[in-house]
């Protein structure tokens, strides 16, 4: 509890003094609540009691100076002094419960986007590494109702139990006014809620931590079933999904059941209490009644604040379970705000030149006992036409990862204008980079907003060439709304050689110093590459070039080659002299350039 506040107190800090505003309009509508009672009790002990032929009697209501110099016979102004007081009490109340409402969420809500905020920047720099400790359904709780639990302990939670304790307090001193003897059984009731409430804690906040593990892992199953919907459907895998989402929702059904369970049990024994300390003050009401030790107004004063005593045990019990919940997300969330990220924490402050020179000093990198990479050194100075090529899995786009900072080696170093990469600050170093991805993701919005996505206000003109150098032109305009046409999630409705487009457009508007592109014509017709390979020759003439393919034929103008066999350079040269050389890439190319001119 005392990590939960000291980490999500700098959330609440400067919205602290509106809280204890809305708490203290909380209190003012308890107070309210406490003192009605009284009222009623004078309304009818010197209203009700005499016009029913009963004689009118001094009570212990706190108001009782209202109407003193009232004569006991003037029933009617009385009972409208009462009723007035009566109205005043409510309008009161629904003004102190409207600005503790109002104030408490307007101002609160601003501290939940904060801890939202700084969960999706944690998420977004994290190292994978980090990010490898958490499923999907992890983080998507991690980033959206975590940050709303905790806003609910400050803002629910607090005011409740403030509510709850303060009512019980002045209520029990209240009814010792009354007689003394009505103390006993509440505070022996109370006594055994509160320890009741301790004996299930810890199974409770075990329930919650089993409730939010299977959420995450049935968010997980759901959002890969969604996301993958057309692999399962090709594969005729429907029925395994569905198996293992029943798998995953049975699990968690069964968590909520053996939190029914608990629940129960525990309330069981807090309504048998209630219904004891009822019954049993109850008696003793009545017996002080008999003994004319009480009057009727104090018996109605009594009852009332018995009948809002067992409420309020209600409330308190209810926001203890609210509170565990509220706790568990707060744990997760400020546990992974917190958590080291080793690799994340190599990074200084640099930032690269804006012509930014690389060099690769035998890099390696292993993968379970075997090399990814194995001792690769290259230099790129700023303007070089860099091809790299090999089999599926030989480590092309891992080496594009690592001189960009999304991937570690483990042996080796990667130099940026001659300075340790670990120097530089991470975010400034991608930014140097437009690197158009292998595997393109595609958001659910326009073309335009999918190409402009590091700069979502740039001009129309600007977004609209970045997409004809990568010849997006050519299906845009076919679309209904041109650009403007909003495709679906993760490009649902295009097909791959149109979000490689898109792709490829992107890093052409974001325009940076190097551009890396990876195996994005893959899924291209030929003639479409040769114009893309044109446009990006022309476009990106003066700038590092880095251009990763499975086609020889598309690195003819690069001014060097990496062929990568298991992680190793296995041969590197100009075109002219790796066809020269009669290798693996001079085979790949004659190959290729045949099945080229079978094809025309």
């Amino acid at each position: 509890m005392r990590e939960f506040f000291k980490n999500s107190f700098p959330y609440f800090k400067k919205t602290m003094p509106v809280q204890v505003l809305a708490i203290l309009f909380g209190l003012f509508r308890v107070v309210i609540l406490l003192v009605t009672p009284q009222v009623i009790s004078l309304l009818v002990d010197r209203v009700v009691t005499p016009l029913l032929g009963g004689e009118s009697k001094n009570t212990s209501s706190i108001f009782y100076f209202l109407i003193k110099d009232i004569p006991a016979d003037n029933y009617i102004k009385i009972f409208w002094v009462l009723a007035a007081t009566l109205l005043v009490f409510a309008v009161l109340f629904f003004i102190f419960f409207y600005l503790k409402w109002q104030l408490a969420h307007y101002f609160s809500l601003k501290s939940e986007g904060m801890m939202r905020a700084d969960a999706l920047k944690k998420l977004g720099n994290a190292s994978g590494q980090l990010l490898s400790r958490y499923t999907a359904g992890d983080l998507i709780l991690i980033t959206t109702k975590d940050p709303f639990n905790v806003r609910d302990l400050y803002i629910q939670r607090s005011q409740g139990f403030a509510d709850c304790i303060f009512y019980i307090v002045v209520a029990a001193v209240l009814l010792g006014c009354i007689h003394w003897t009505l103390l006993f059984l509440p505070l022996a009731g109370g006594i055994f809620c509160i320890f009741v409430i301790l004996l299930y804690k810890k199974r409770i906040k075990v329930y919650y931590e089993s409730v939010w593990r299977d959420s995450a892992t049935l968010s997980t199953t759901v959002q890969e079933s969604i996301y993958g919907v057309r692999t399962v459907a090709s594969f005729a895998r429907e029925d395994e999904r569905e198996a293992l989402f029943d798998a995953d929702n049975e699990r968690l059904k069964q968590t909520e059941y053996g939190g029914i369970n608990i629940f129960a049990y525990r309330d069981l024994l807090i309504r048998i209490a209630r219904v004891a300390v009822f019954l049993g003050t109850l008696a003793i009401v009545i017996w002080l009644g008999v003994r004319e030790q009480i009057t009727a107004g104090e018996f109605t004063a009594t009852m009332g604040y018995l009948g809002s005593l067992m409420w309020q045990f209600n409330s308190f019990v209810f926001n203890v379970n609210a509170s565990q919940r509220d706790f568990v997300s707060g744990k997760r969330l400020f546990d992974f705000l917190n958590a080291d990220d080793e690799i994340a924490d190599l990074y200084g402050e640099r930032v690269p030149s804006a012509q930014p020179s690389i060099r690769i000093e035998h890099l390696s990198v292993k993968n379970e006992g075997n090399y990814a990479l194995e001792d690769v050194s290259v230099d790129i100075p700023y303007g070089k036409k860099l091809g790299i090529m090999g089999k599926t899995g030989s480590g092309k786009t891992l080496l594009c990862k690592l001189m960009q900072g999304l991937a570690e080696a483990d042996e080796g170093e990667i130099y940026i204008d001659g300075v340790p990469i670990h120097e530089y600050s991470r975010d400034a170093l991608l930014k140097s980079y437009s690197y158009a991805l292998q595997n393109v993701f595609l958001f659910s919005n326009t073309i335009a907003s999918n190409i402009a996505l590091y700069d979502p206000f740039a001009d129309r003109e600007k977004v609209e060439r970045a997409g004809k150098l990568a010849e997006v032109d050519e299906f845009a305009s076919r679309c209904p709304d041109g650009y403007q046409t909003t495709i679906g999630e993760k490009g649902f409705g295009l097909s791959g050689g149109q979000k490689q487009r898109i792709s490829i457009a992107r890093a052409l508007f974001k325009n940076a110093a190097v551009f890396v592109f990876d195996d994005v014509t893959s899924a291209l017709d030929l003639e479409t590459e040769h114009a893309v390979l044109q446009n990006l020759a022309r476009e990106c003439a003066e700038k590092t070039t880095i251009l990763v393919t499975h086609r020889a034929t598309a690195l003819k103008d690069c001014d060097e080659i990496l062929f990568l066999e298991d992680g190793k350079i296995t041969e590197r040269g100009s075109f002219e002299e790796l066809m020269s050389l009669g290798g693996n890439f001079a085979q790949i190319y004659n190959r290729q350039a045949k099945e080229m001119a079978f094809t025309e």
